[in-house]
């Protein structure tokens, strides 16, 4: 494949030939979750699997910090490269990994200590708590290495190798995947096994990039760290829309938990983690695209290139309204088989899931356009356009809606939240847009 560069021209296809290897690494990187989900679901039973789904969305709140990182300082050092200065991007780049190494063991340490008290918050009773804890504590042991990986991945699209986080996301993959077959149905682990399954995952996929930075000469690569405390300011600012993507996430999915227990009761939560699961694949090729196109964007804001900017606006909202339309329909065509696969042995559950997955594919023709939206604004150092987008689409409208929907629906109403929010984070960024064309930004 073609190796890319920040300052080529990219039409439709370049834009998904160069997401390719991004698009693959989060894809990737979902199995993670969903292998567990698999074998947790079918070999240790449907209680284990809600336990999962109930803790798993805090330790990916923390993991967002990894992300944050990442994103923010892919838009500075991206824009410091478009403007001719490597040595003081690979200092900036250093300095951003050792801040978030020093963060990451303290968070690591406070989500050890309070992991009883978090599952109790979330809602878990005796049955469900001993699941959580057992799984859970494993994984935030873990923690500095899931942000350490949260933050290579735009990194290496910065450094213009993509491939490499490919690579080691594919190797980890089918590692993860062994290690839950033997450690969960070969040793009979149970949820240690699982855990401790995905957090060999973490460590691997974080060591790797690190060995290649250190060997790195032609691109990025760590150097002598530029102690700037105020870039690190600017850094968590800008990439605050992709932390708040997270945090949102984790809250209204812990917010959706509590309802969906007091309205469905257990199998509401395993209805909804099937329905996530396949969310998972379309919000990782949106991902994929978003993380690829952000340091694009931030070389081509550098070097102030209006044209390729629009160029790559439009180009960018043809391919994620065409893959929304493509996810939305296999969602909507090939719900029963997918749910079938996590919880084909329950009647009752599959029903729920069914309906859940139907519905909320119908989200997916909006969320490619507004999570790309957000992605361009990060791109362009404008934090406070790409936090109000993720802000509605992931937090505000979820969490009013999720209050309300319910009462007037049932059950059938949470299903509804994410068609409502992503319409209405949609407006939101076509109106941002329209404040960018009035100033002649791009």
């Amino acid at each position: 494949m073609r190796r890319f560069q920040l300052s080529d021209h990219f039409n439709i296809l370049s834009i998904i030939l160069f997401a390719l290897p991004s698009i693959g690494m989060e894809l990737v990187g979902n199995t993670y979750q969903i292998a567990d989900g698999y074998f947790i679901s079918n070999y240790i039973g449907s209680s284990a699997f809600a336990a999962e789904n109930l803790i798993f969305p805090p330790l990916i709140l923390v993991g967002g910090i990894g992300l944050m990182f990442g994103s923010g300082s892919t838009a500075l050092i991206s824009n410091v490269l478009g403007r001719g200065d490597k040595e003081r991007a690979n200092r900036l780049l250093t300095f951003t990994i050792l801040s978030l190494v020093v963060m990451g063991v303290l968070l690591s340490l406070g989500l050890f200590v309070l992991m009883p008290r978090l599952a109790r918050f979330l809602g878990a009773d005796e049955t469900l708590i001993y699941y959580c804890l057992e799984y859970g504590r494993i994984l935030a042991v873990c923690m500095p290495f899931y942000m350490l990986n949260a933050a290579f991945h735009p990194l290496l699209i910065t450094a213009e190798r993509p491939d490499v986080g490919l690579i080691v996301s594919v190797i980890n993959a089918c590692t993860n995947i062994f290690l839950d077959w033997f450690m969960i149905v070969v040793m009979g682990w149970g949820m240690s096994g699982a855990a401790l399954a995905t957090g060999l995952t973490w460590i691997v996929s974080s060591a790797i990039p690190i060995i290649f930075f250190m060997k790195q000469k032609d691109t990025l690569h760590f150097a002598k760290p530029e102690w700037n405390f105020k870039e690190l300011l600017q850094t968590c600012y800008n990439g605050s829309s992709e932390m708040m993507n997270v945090i949102s996430y984790a809250i209204t999915a812990m917010l959706f938990n509590s309802a969906l227990i007091y309205y469905a009761g257990e199998n509401g939560v395993a209805a909804y983690s099937v329905s996530e699961y396949f969310t998972a694949v379309f919000v990782s090729i949106s991902y994929g695209i978003c993380l690829s196109i952000t340091p694009v964007v931030g070389y081509n804001s550098g070097r102030k290139d209006k044209n390729e900017l629009r160029s790559i606006l439009k180009n960018g909202f043809i391919v994620m309204l065409s893959i929304g339309l493509i996810m939305s329909s296999l969602g909507i065509l090939f719900a029963e088989y997918i749910a079938g696969v996590f919880v084909g042995y329950n009647s009752d559950l599959m029903k729920l899931a069914v309906e859940a997955l139907r519905i909320i594919s119908v989200a997916f023709i909006f969320t490619g356009i507004t999570k790309f939206s957000s992605a361009f604004f990060t791109g362009m150092e404008d934090g406070t356009s790409s936090l109000i987008v993720v802000s509605v689409e992931t937090f505000v409208m979820p969490v009013i809606l999720v209050n309300i929907l319910p009462q007037i629906f049932g059950v059938t109403g949470i299903w509804f939240v994410s068609i409502f929010s992503e319409i209405i984070a949609f407006i939101i960024a076509s109106l941002l847009f329209m404040r960018y064309k009035r100033k002649e930004i791009i």
